[in-house]
């Protein structure tokens, strides 16, 4: 009784306390899979927020349509006032107001997105956190056990090793870690830290052994020799690639879509301007490429899937506007 009773506190003392980790792992019983489960989240909150994404769209149309209809008064603005820029941006904002032109319409979907992207971010490094510290307290209790019926060394190393499945999904050998040439299975430094590839997790209270001694057997089998022993890498960089790939088409067509507001006081302006969201463009696939490099595969599958869904939606939606335009000019 007094052993049961140690066991059943180490695995106790794991708990999931964050919001979306707790659908997440509701969503994973049915899926079963971390990886397709974060596939199916995907596309479940994608079409919950489809009509903030349509709304956020038809307001870039808007302002687009209002700013093509004002480029000529703006082109007058702009060469009646070009040696007195504080001037023409005080006549361009009067102009934009009466018009009923509005360059902040689009925002409030932005930044509805951006908080559920942190959200759902949190959510996943918690289920990381939580399935790793879990493996431990169980590979605790199992090492335990296994002490308490005399079991030898050998036995008990041999025993752990098996206990530990990392939770694989297509090409990648386990979805808690990221899809680069990384180990399998993480190391004390790994576990612990917040850095880079870094799990940021603590260990349960009440192990009697080591993380070494409990995770070792799975390292001495799963983890790479060397980084040229490629069969034994996670990953192969693929969701990072496509992480980049896939956020650099979204933001191509996403501007697209955006009104072209052509405000600049000057043509050295308009370059400036030009050349910043250039680097923007650039920029900004790489730093979430990054993120899918740090941290664990599955939170580079959501931002993949999320960015797949995204650009479809958008093709789509081009593709009904254009043909609304078309009947409405033949009309």
């Amino acid at each position: 009784m007094a052993f049961m009773t140690l066991l059943a506190s180490t695995v106790d003392q794991v708990e999931m306390t964050n919001l979306v980790g707790k659908l997440l792992l509701l969503l994973r019983e049915g899926v079963g899979n971390f990886g397709w489960t974060v596939v199916v989240f995907t596309i479940i909150l994608r079409f919950a927020l489809l009509p903030l994404d349509i709304w956020q769209k038809f307001s870039m149309r808007k302002q687009q349509k209002k700013m093509a209809a004002l480029q000529p008064k703006l082109a007058k603005i702009q060469k009646q006032y070009a040696n007195n820029p504080e001037m023409l941006r005080q006549k361009q904002y009067e102009l934009q107001r009466s018009s009923g032109v509005n360059m902040l319409a689009s925002c409030l979907p932005m930044i509805v997105t951006m908080v559920v992207f942190f959200v759902v971010f949190a959510g996943f490094r918690a289920l990381v956190v939580y399935d790793n510290q879990l493996i431990v307290a169980r590979l605790n209790d199992a090492y335990n056990e296994m002490v308490a019926a005399g079991a030898s060394a050998e036995e008990i190393n041999a025993h752990l090793a098996a206990m530990y499945q990392p939770e694989g999904w297509l090409w990648i050998k386990n979805v808690h870690m990221s899809d680069i040439g990384t180990n399998v299975i993480p190391s004390y430094e790994n576990f612990i830290s917040s850095g880079w590839g870094g799990i940021n997790a603590t260990l349960p209270n009440g192990l009697s052994a080591s993380y070494e001694t409990l995770v070792g057997p799975a390292m001495e089998v799963y983890n790479k020799q060397s980084f040229w022993d490629v069969a034994r890498w996670n990953g192969y960089f693929i969701l990072p690639i496509l992480a980049i790939a896939t956020s650099f088409l979204s933001t191509m067509l996403l501007q697209k879509m955006q009104p072209q507001t052509n405000m600049a006081a000057d043509a050295e302006q308009q370059k400036a301007q030009q050349k910043s969201m250039k680097m923007m463009n650039y920029i900004m696939p790489l730093m979430l490429g990054v993120f899918a490099i740090m941290y664990s595969a599955a939170f580079a599958i959501y931002y993949v899937v999320s960015n797949i869904l995204s650009t479809l939606t958008s093709v789509i939606f081009n593709l009904i506007i254009k043909k609304v335009d078309a009947k409405s000019a033949n009309a």
